[in-house]
């Protein structure tokens, strides 16, 4: 028997779309063309096939405003192959969807009122091509937004790589999660019905950290230690605590949540319709904007990010540290000290990028982690030598050469190398001298040509929003990975140096 007609992609027959009721109680699509989930193997099969059913189709849509699913399962004919050895077959039954989608419920009253609002606060308002935008937060702590978020939690599955909705659920933590939601609220034209549609969504996850010294003057719940001769300048009273006298507990009151933390942002997610509009990056900033601020925050780091929303955050990152004056006022050194450049000192890394700044108390201030910081400095730093000295060739003479933009690109590439040996040290020390060296000038090149796509796609950007170009010449290319030796290996911004410094993976 021939099964090819028997087995079915189940990316393919799987179409996701939005719906709005109406006034006479059918529903309508929001989309005109529905669309495909990018990944399959976490809901449906490992192998992403759907085998001995003909024609099957499944159609899962969402209420625009807050995500109540309604699937539809349908094929035109079933053969069983459950008892043929090498051959999986799934049930494909709503029963196949039962650990990802919510239990049915009442809607209340107002579910689809004109009047209805999303849970938590507005956070900002902003308008895109005509088109009227909201981003709202919430944490998940709050009923309403767990029951949106139970909605639509198979979407990280269906578009996320290797994501996970696991810990979302613990009781005990929910108050450490908040979901922000970016909706389209574009007027509807004789509607009875909230205009609120789900454009995309992020959760973002807090936790504790040990308040070390230098973590808490990070976040100025310390002072700064004096000068090293001036010691005795500077005392410090740490705030006294009272009590009540009859039941000796203590009068003041502490917020877990306020106490040193990071705030990791989570799944990210702009659906396909509105995606290569730079929604994303409004979300992100809305996100990094209100995290940024808050003093008891010491880092804001990324779970796993992919490729795709690593260029997004760059282009977001180095507008956001352009702004800062000790930003735009780095420069790569152009000269260094005969001592500094004997083979057996170390590479001075921050002279060469900081020449003169201190670096780490800059990155402190942003609360960015240490190597997006450090990639968002070369970045900026490689912008400020001319396209025309950016080539291996100019730079035969290294320090010697008379060029002063010369001998900062080759100050720059060796900066650039330090810091991607030092994350791939264990990887890199087992090869050969000969392979290594190779290995690592392959992997500064790639930086390089990222970077290269990163300034001209700030470039394009600057043009599109001064009326000069089109959005579509702005989307960042996505070409290789930055993996060299092994790519199996999680990577985990919001991990300790040491640990990430042994991964396997080559990161650039």
């Amino acid at each position: 028997m021939d099964l090819d007609e028997w087995v079915t992609g189940s990316n393919q027959c799987f179409f996701l779309n939005l719906y709005r009721p109406s006034s006479n109680g059918k529903s309508t699509q929001v989309f005109d063309d529905s669309f495909n989930p990018s990944f399959t193997y976490a809901v449906i099969d490992e192998e992403e096939k759907i085998v001995g059913y003909k024609n099957p189709r499944i159609e899962l849509d969402f209420r625009a405003n807050d995500l109540k699913p309604k699937l539809k399962i349908q094929f035109d004919e079933k053969l069983e192959l459950k008892d043929v050895a090498e051959i999986t077959q799934v049930d494909l039954s709503p029963e196949l969807f039962r650990n990802h989608l919510p239990e049915p419920t009442t809607d209340d009253d107002n579910a689809t009122s004109e009047d209805w609002k999303p849970p938590g606060e507005c956070m900002n308002k902003f308008t895109v091509d005509g088109k009227q935008y909201e981003i709202w937060k919430a944490p998940l702590i709050d009923e309403y937004a767990q029951r949106i978020w139970k909605n639509m939690s198979i979407l990280v599955l269906l578009f996320i790589e290797g994501a996970t909705t696991e810990g979302l659920d613990d009781e005990e933590t929910l108050d450490r999660w908040s979901l922000h939601l970016l909706y389209e609220v574009t007027p509807l034209a004789k509607a009875s019905t909230t205009p609120y549609t789900l454009a995309g969504f992020s959760t973002s996850y807090r936790s504790w950290i040990f308040p070390t010294f230098e973590i808490m003057r990070a976040i100025k719940q310390l002072p700064s230690p004096p000068p090293e001769d001036n010691r005795e300048s500077l005392k410090y009273s740490p705030p006294r605590l009272t009590q009540d006298p009859e039941t000796f507990l203590f009068n003041e009151s502490l917020n877990r949540l306020e106490t040193p933390s990071r705030e990791r942002i989570s799944q990210f997610l702009i659906l396909p319709p509105y995606q290569g509009q730079s929604l994303g990056a409004r979300l992100y900033d809305v996100i990094f904007e209100d995290l940024v601020k808050k003093p008891f925050i010491f880092e804001i780091p990324v779970e796993d990010p992919s490729e795709a929303f690593d260029a997004m955050r760059d282009y977001s990152d180095i507008v956001y540290l352009r702004k800062l004056p000790a930003f735009q006022a780095l420069s790569v050194a152009s000269s260094l000290s005969p001592e500094s450049l004997r083979k057996d000192s170390p590479i001075p890394r921050n002279q060469i990028l900081g020449n003169g700044a201190d670096l780490e108390k800059l990155r402190l201030e942003t609360k960015i982690v240490y190597r997006q910081f450090y990639r968002m400095v070369e970045l900026h730093l490689l912008s400020t030598i001319p396209s025309s000295n950016r080539n291996r060739a100019r730079i035969t003479r290294k320090a010697k050469s008379s060029n002063e933009n010369d001998r900062k690109y080759y100050f720059w590439r060796l900066a650039l190398k330090h810091r991607i040996y030092g994350q791939n040290a264990d990887a890199l020390d087992q090869m050969e001298v000969s392979e290594k060296v190779q290995k690592l000038e392959d992997a500064v090149d790639s930086q390089q040509e990222e970077y290269e796509e990163r300034l001209e796609g700030l470039e394009k950007r600057d043009s599109f929003a001064a009326g000069e170009g089109s959005s579509a010449g702005a989307r960042p290319k996505i070409k290789r990975k930055r993996a060299v030796v092994d790519e199996e290996e999680d990577d985990w911004e919001d991990m300790d140096d040491a640990s990430v410094a042994s991964s396997k993976r080559m990161r650039a």
